[in-house]
């Protein structure tokens, strides 16, 4: 009000002081008519003028005003505008600032919490996927990602992207038609690898939209670790049961008639013996497995000359050695010194040079060597043995596993632990081994350690 006031109060004054001026010059010179006219443009003309430019200043407030509303629109952060407290639009502009504040506000908390929501999603040990009614995928985590192989789509995204795996595609095609979530085992092929997948569907709908959610687990280590128990558990009955079975009848059998007899007490003695020492390196290999996996090693790092070891460790399976006829040849350098536990290399050695040994030809050769590098060392072992089949190599490691064939049970006995026990050994240690392997040809095993 005392604005417009002041505006009323400038106009008059204004319009008074045009009149004066303009009658002391045209007063003498028009007529009186003329001089009416002449004096009512001017003054109009001022007046408007003066309005048109108050009026261009108070709209310019509500020109920034909605250039702040188009940026915000156009996805610009929310920005107050400036005015005086005089100004005609102050009370709008004072609300619309404080607008701008509620939504700056509300998007700094939408921003943190889909940062949140994505961070959420990317460490989810799980797979998810959402697919809405449009079948769009506007959900695709980069755990979903790595377990389909893909690479992450930018959402949003036809879901006709899984059309690869049919198995998958169809499973939400049957959640979105029975309208009902649905949970099964899918067996995918992923980069040529067969994975199985516990995939669980959720249907999700309001009054106007509907969507599925997918949650893909792995299951592929799961049940591979069920499948190594079971058949843990069923090689192991099975390797403790043959020398149960042959002392149990022997010496049942000795405790009648045929017990009278020296010589064949002698034989059936000499065969519970034998037993004896196969159930009880059974069981010695056993425990050792459960010590390297529950116990602390207490020994410490000491520095280890690798050829004498082998050297030594030839000698200690000499019985192997003379019943195959094998020669050894060990490339190892005399002066080739390593820094680890003397106790656990020693093991691995000789269970690497046992298998050598047990699965080669007669005659045959096995040969060693070693080198070294800035970050690790390494030797091997290679023999001109039976060789191992492709589809039994990634099996070999596993607890009594000796193949399938039964010919590598006739060509050599054991107890199955050997490479379960140089496996564990190795993972103890961060080392690491690979197999190379040709049936017929031979068997070439790399063990790599760390550098210390």
């Amino acid at each position: 009000m005392q604005k417009n006031i002041s505006k009323f109060l400038i106009l008059v004054v204004l319009n008074v002081a045009i009149l004066v001026v303009a009658a002391i010059f045209i007063a003498n010179q028009l007529s009186r008519t003329l001089q009416i006219v002449i004096i009512s443009i001017i003054l109009s003309s001022t007046t408007w003028g003066l309005v048109w430019f108050w009026q261009r200043r108070d709209r310019q407030d509500l020109v920034v005003m909605q250039q702040r509303m188009q940026s915000v629109i156009d996805g610009d952060l929310p920005r107050s505008v400036l005015v005086s407290a005089d100004s005609d639009n102050w009370d709008l502009i004072r609300q619309f600032n404080d607008l701008q504040s509620y939504v700056r506000q509300q998007q700094h908390h939408n921003r943190r919490q889909i940062l949140n929501y994505q961070t959420l999603l990317a460490s989810l040990p799980v797979g998810v996927i959402n697919v809405n009614h449009h079948h769009e995928i506007n959900v695709f985590n980069e755990t979903a990602s790595r377990m389909l192989h893909m690479t992450t789509p930018i959402l949003p995204v036809a879901e006709h992207l899984l059309i690869q795996q049919f198995t998958l595609s169809e499973l939400i095609s049957q959640t979105f038609n029975q309208k009902n979530g649905q949970r099964t085992i899918l067996n995918l092929a992923i980069d040529g690898e067969n994975k199985q997948y516990e995939a669980t569907t959720f249907f999700q709908t309001d009054d106007e939209h509907t969507e599925v959610m997918v949650i893909l687990y792995d299951l592929t280590t799961v049940l591979k670790v069920e499948r190594m128990q079971a058949d843990f558990l069923a090689n192991a009955s099975h390797e403790f049961k043959t020398p149960l079975t042959a002392i149990t009848g022997f010496a049942e059998t000795l405790q009648g008639s045929a017990g009278e007899d020296q010589s064949i007490r002698e034989q059936f003695l000499q065969i519970i013996s034998d037993e004896t020492k196969k159930l009880t390196l059974l069981v010695n290999d056993v425990l050792s497995l459960s010590k390297i996996k529950h116990e602390p090693d207490r020994n410490t790092e000491e520095r280890i000359n690798l050829y004498m070891l082998v050297q030594e460790q030839w000698q200690s399976i000499q019985h192997l050695v003379i019943k195959h006829d094998i020669k050894l040849v060990n490339d190892i350098p005399d002066n080739f010194e390593v820094v680890t536990f003397k106790n656990d290399l020693t093991i691995i050695v000789k269970n690497l040079l046992a298998n050598a040994v047990k699965y080669n030809r007669e005659n045959g050769q096995v040969r060693l060597s070693a080198q070294k590098t800035s970050d690790h060392w390494s030797f091997s072992v290679r023999d001109t043995g039976i060789g191992i089949p492709t589809n039994q190599q990634a099996r070999v490691f596993e607890r009594f596993y000796r193949g399938d064939e039964s010919r590598q049970k006739t060509i050599a006995d054991g107890t199955g632990l050997g490479l379960a026990i140089v496996n564990e050994l190795l993972a103890k240690h961060q080392g690491n081994i690979k197999l190379n392997s040709q049936v017929g040809v031979g068997t070439t095993f790399t063990v790599i350690f760390p550098n210390k």
